[in-house]
């Protein structure tokens, strides 16, 4: 989809609200996310007579929020691999922080940035890998406590937790995961601890109140006997009601993480269509986040909520011979979902996406944002580096449309 939309107030008794959606056709620098304050004149006047001047006058800017939503974390052995080679320079058992370096200053430009982190996470003293196999014939994962902090050292705030793969180890595994993360610094939503912990919470950015929910569509293994360890959503109801939750506790914006069943499809399934043209009519949402396909989707409104259908990966040990279905190499493609909102006179928000497109390194599981490497000439990149790179934007963009 191409263009300028603008979307009104979804229905009467609600929330008013307003969009204005640029799909592939904006133009941002990563380092000017940030609105700038308007500089009006005035004219000054002076009990002389003498000959009247101007004055600026600052007006106070549109309050404004730039959110960035990146896709699935995963941590399978080639990825650990590259984590272990960098430790060896760092000192670490793994170190992460050069596998994301290259989406860093995405990130940092953002005022919210959020990852998707699709595994548990282990404590310090255990063993990553492959725990066994789920009832349903997946496997059971664990990524290594080391994935959090490299998160954090690249800018990132805050990831939705709700997936597949979060109940993989059971309790203790979701426990570990939100522990690991706080000590880490990254907020997260969609699993949880505790009743209270799984209570939606807004919470403050730059002034404004944010909601962010984060659920999973399907599981590889049970379902907790105790629900609210993990959001399962299998109706938009659960979705749609915590959403009223949000908005009545004051969300200004609410942005939903939703993880999905079917994987490597390049277009959202008839069903997964008809979940969120149910929940956005229901529900007052501003974005809509889809993960689990492992391949791009296209971006696009729906009953006039923005919807990312699919980020892709962001990292994983996908796109190499090997892997069965999962050495395709549209794995190694993926999206910052970056959306400017902007707060108009009329109180309503309008919402900009700026969609980056990023690229795993096949060889060293290095991500980076495509164009931005490109066009660094310190980026250092080999001939081979750069028609993979190249590749990647092609494939990306035959599906999403242009992006940054």
């Amino acid at each position: 989809m191409k263009g300028a939309i603008m979307v009104a107030a979804k229905a009467q008794g609600r929330r008013p609200f307003a969009w204005r959606v640029a799909l592939g056709i904006a133009t941002i620098a990563v380092g000017a996310l940030a609105s700038q304050a308007t500089i009006a004149l005035a004219p000054l006047s002076v009990d002389t007579g003498a000959q009247s001047s101007q004055q600026a006058v600052r007006v106070n800017p549109p309050r404004s929020l730039i959110v960035t939503a990146g896709g699935d974390i995963l941590s399978e052995w080639a990825v650990r691999e590259a984590a272990t080679k960098a430790g060896l320079a760092s000192g670490a058992r793994f170190d992460f922080t050069p596998i994301f370096s290259g989406v860093r200053a995405i990130a940092e430009s953002s005022d919210l940035a959020i990852c998707h982190m699709e595994l548990p996470i282990g404590w310090p003293n255990q063993a990553p890998g492959v725990y066994g196999r789920s009832p349903f014939g997946g496997n059971l994962l664990l990524a290594p406590f080391e994935l959090a902090t490299g998160v954090s050292a690249n800018g990132f705030d805050r990831c939705s937790t709700a997936s597949n793969h979060s109940y993989d180890l059971g309790t203790p595994g979701i426990v570990s995961t939100l522990e690991v993360l706080d000590a880490a610094g990254i907020s997260h939503v969609g699993t949880a601890r505790n009743p209270s912990e799984a209570t939606p919470r807004v919470f403050i950015v730059k002034g404004i109140k944010v909601g962010h929910l984060s659920y999973t569509r399907y599981s590889n293994t049970v379902q907790p006997r105790d629900t609210w360890l993990q959001n399962f959503a299998s109706s938009p109801t659960p979705v749609a009601d915590d959403v009223t939750r949000l908005r009545n506790a004051g969300a200004e914006i609410v942005i939903v993480s939703l993880h999905l069943s079917q994987e490597m499809l390049t277009a959202p399934t008839a069903n997964d269509r008809n979940f969120a043209t149910q929940l956005t009519a229901a529900a007052d949402i501003d974005l809509v986040i889809h993960h689990g396909p492992h391949v791009v989707q296209p971006v696009e409104v729906v009953n006039g909520t923005l919807i990312y259908w699919s980020v892709g990966n962001m990292v994983s040990g996908m796109g190499v011979p090997g892997q069965g279905r999962y050495e395709d190499v549209r794995t190694l493609d993926g999206l910052m979902a970056t959306v400017r909102f902007l707060e108009t006179s009329s109180g309503a928000w309008m919402a900009q996406p700026f969609t980056v497109g990023v690229c795993t390194d096949p060889h060293t599981r290095l991500v980076r944002a495509a164009r931005l490497a490109l066009s660094d000439p310190r980026a250092g990149l080999t001939d081979q580096t750069r028609l993979e790179l190249e590749q990647c934007l092609t494939r990306t963009e035959w599906v999403v449309g242009p992006v940054r």
